[in-house]
């Protein structure tokens, strides 16, 4: 999994240093008088560790989302920098690099109510191939973290839909993006596509592909980011070789994907995160939740309440507690990724809160 220091990250920590140093600074006043210069001391290291924290956030907030890289970059310097993010080597865009046992996605899609943990959507199918417009949406603000704001436009989507999504960035996991002027594609069959997805292949599975593809290539959206502006038009294109509506699918249909250089703008420094295959096509809450922790750092409290909201829970409120406990037990198994595998999960007293330790995150009783 990539590993990101996001800016915002970076800004909660810098908080936390400047508080410890307050209250260091203060426990020098009633130290020892042979221990206070020692105490002070040690707050002035902890208000320097503060400043190089902030400055490290305020680098990653004037960064590029894509990094320019001369026409002539070597591939050691193209490879070096797509660790990180997206870049642009002459006329090329690709999207960051990351391995062929994950997939990757932008923070924020992950990170709000875009793929919602709902099962209604896939429900209407039927409807989408259709091209039943009256189930789109425009200009819906998506239900995401304090430090984004996402409005939306087009069906709405799952987490199916992300799982789609996430195999069709994955064909340009090495292979650069589409110019916004070119015609320039992806041939693929759709027996490929769900085998790359880690699925069978099957009619039905065919047909699941299809609608979720159509309410994808719908998709348009704007993000407010890490202090930025960030307009995507179209998620992606898509065109189908097949007999259409009321023929025989066949694994042998041809699919023809475009994805554009627009996208690149979602994976700048810290703004993306590459999950484990497997984790990545957990369903429902559970794949939410799998989704949403594993690009976080450590462990938080968060309300109960945002959490509901944050994943797109389409059943009450009162009913989401018992969902939330049974998806975190599922993510204890061992055979969870370790990305994503809950090594335990706690309510605060209240029962308003709760806080989540991955098994990637420090053992230690106090982390």
């Amino acid at each position: 999994m990539a590993k990101q220091q996001a800016p915002a990250r970076l800004e909660r920590k810098a908080t936390e240093l400047r508080d410890l140093a307050s209250r260091t600074a203060k426990a020098a006043l009633t130290a020892a008088p042979d221990r206070q210069t020692a105490v002070l001391d040690a707050a002035e290291q902890i208000g320097r560790f503060a400043d190089n924290l902030e400055r490290r956030a305020k680098s990653a907030h004037t960064a590029p989302a894509v990094a320019e890289l001369p026409s002539n970059a070597t591939t050691d310097e193209v490879q070096n920098s797509r660790r990180r993010q997206a870049i642009r080597r002459g006329s090329d865009v690709y999207l960051p690099s990351w391995s062929a046992m994950a997939q990757a996605l932008p923070n924020p899609f992950l990170r709000s109510a875009l793929f919602s943990a709902g099962r209604s959507v896939q429900t209407d199918n039927a409807s989408v191939l259709s091209g039943d417009s009256t189930l789109l949406v425009a200009g819906k603000e998506i239900a995401s973290l304090r430090n984004m704001t996402l409005t939306f436009s087009g069906y709405e989507l799952c987490q199916f839909d992300r799982l789609v999504y996430a195999t069709c960035l994955d064909y340009y996991r090495k292979a650069p993006l589409c110019p916004e002027d070119s015609l320039r594609h992806v041939r693929t069959t759709f027996y490929e596509f769900a085998r790359r997805m880690g699925n069978e292949y099957s009619v039905k599975a065919h047909r699941a592909v299809r609608a979720s593809l159509l309410r994808l290539s719908f998709a348009q959206m704007r993000l407010r980011y890490n202090r930025m502006n960030i307009e995507v038009p179209k998620l992606l294109s898509v065109t189908f070789e097949d007999g259409g509506l009321g023929e025989d699918f066949k694994g042998s249909d041809a699919l023809l994907l475009r994805v554009t250089t627009s996208v690149a703008e979602l994976f700048g420094p810290g703004a993306w995160t590459a999950v484990d295959n497997e984790a990545v096509r957990y369903d429902g809450l559970r794949g939410w939740l799998a989704s949403f922790y594993a690009g976080h750092a450590g462990p938080m409290w968060l309300p109960i309440e945002r959490l509901y909201l944050l994943s797109g829970y389409t059943s009450h409120m009162r009913n989401f507690r018992a969902s939330l406990v049974r998806a975190l037990e599922k993510l204890k198994d061992p055979r969870t990724p370790a990305c994503s595998r809950v090594a335990r999960f706690e309510f605060s007293t209240d029962g308003t809160r709760v806080r989540v330790v991955r098994s990637e995150w420090s053992t230690h009783s106090n982390d």
